[in-house]
């Protein structure tokens, strides 16, 4: 659409919408220009490893060595060769859903069972559910605070919670922490691995520069664990892909050391979307949708409509996929249908663009829901 000249609204995006940190654009210029773009040790130049722990002590009381932090080509990839070197052939790994889509898809990749547990009304996790899903083969579960795609962000006494359970039955923690530094109001981003210190020995901490920085192409993410886990994940990377990009180090390191006005500033301009996607969405009937605590999505449940036709299209909404086609075809709001993280009477939107965006689209699918409401089934 795009292509032929049409105007899209999007919501779909998964990165900041502002540029990465002065300092590290001018690091990573001056790194070039220094010809410092050679191969660093696998793990990671060890000035960025002890910059990460540092920081992670700092604002996360997580008392982790230089040693115990491997840098990554991105988060993703971080995840990925944890569960490589943590997953044998069979083994379970629980997801809590909605989930990041590419948790599932992760672990079959690491000869592994995903076991998707979905959580409560509130999008936290269900212990409940968990422990019945848990087997003899179980040996992890998979955390994302603040989430993607919900916006929740879960608060200490569940996250100890479900410590306590881990540590019980030996099932590893593996923590995707990757926007914890984007939390709004109330809501307060803390580590499991910091309420239950004991986790520390088998859980894996996973960070990075994309969300915090708004890096996102550098691909620079950061994994911390116990010794022996740091080691094995490294191993996996020194064959995998190599030590990460010299150059997005550089440009890391300038930014934990320097820019943490930027992303101040940065969370203040989500905190105010969030609020204003959240009031929109809460004068819309039908829409169920809690105010985003932290990360940059909004997850609205649209199941109040399903059975309905659009006058517009023809279509019948069946699930918030059909929604979702429905918006992009008629309104030119793009936005991402809830089966992709697990639930299909959700739509996720993504509110890393401008308030100007914003209101237009939350205009458009006021209307559009409102035709629908009015329209037979």
């Amino acid at each position: 659409m795009q292509a032929e000249g049409a105007q899209i609204f999007d919501l779909t995006a998964g990165e900041p919408d502002f540029p990465p940190p002065p300092a590290a654009e001018a690091a990573g210029i001056a790194a070039i220009e220094q010809g410092k773009g050679r191969y660093t040790a696998a793990a990671g130049m060890m000035p960025l490893r002890k910059a990460v722990a540092a920081q992670l002590e700092r604002n996360w009381g997580l008392p982790y060595r230089p040693q115990e932090v491997v840098i990554t080509n991105g988060a993703k990839i971080a995840i990925a060769q944890a569960l490589l070197a943590l997953v044998d052939p069979g083994d379970e790994v629980l997801i809590p859903i909605p989930c990041w889509t590419s948790y599932p898809e992760m672990v079959k990749l690491a000869a592994g069972v995903a076991v998707e547990v979905p959580c409560l009304s509130n999008h936290l996790p269900d212990l409940a559910a968990l422990e019945a899903a848990r087997t003899e083969r179980t040996v992890a579960i998979l955390l994302n605070t603040p989430s993607n795609p919900t916006g929740v962000v879960y608060p200490e006494a569940c996250l100890r919670e479900l410590g306590e359970w881990a540590l019980r039955h030996g099932i590893r923690i593996i923590s995707d922490e990757i926007y914890a530094a984007l939390t709004y109001g109330e809501a307060k981003h803390v580590s499991p691995l910091a309420i239950l210190p004991e986790l520390r020995k088998t859980s894996v901490w996973i960070g990075g520069m994309s969300k915090t920085y708004a890096m996102t192409g550098w691909r620079m993410g950061f994994l911390a664990a116990a010794p022996e886990v740091a080691k094995a994940v490294a191993t996996v990377q020194s064959q995998l892909s190599g030590s990460p990009n010299a150059i997005s180090q550089l440009a890391s390191l300038a930014a934990i050391e320097q820019a943490d006005e930027d992303v101040a500033r940065m969370d203040l301009a989500f905190a105010s979307r969030a609020k204003l996607i959240s009031e929109k969405l809460s004068a819309m009937p039908g829409i169920r949708c809690e105010l985003p605590q932290g990360a940059f999505y909004a997850w609205l449940d649209v199941s109040a409509f399903f059975g309905k036709q659009d006058p517009a299209t023809k279509r019948t909404v069946t699930s918030g996929d059909d929604l979702a086609d429905i918006l992009l075809e008629a309104d030119r709001v793009a936005s991402i249908g809830g089966s992709a993280f697990g639930d299909s009477r959700c739509l996720r939107f993504s509110f890393a663009t401008g308030e100007e965006v914003l209101t237009e689209a939350m205009k458009r699918l006021a209307a559009r829901l409102a035709a629908l409401q009015s329209s037979p089934g």
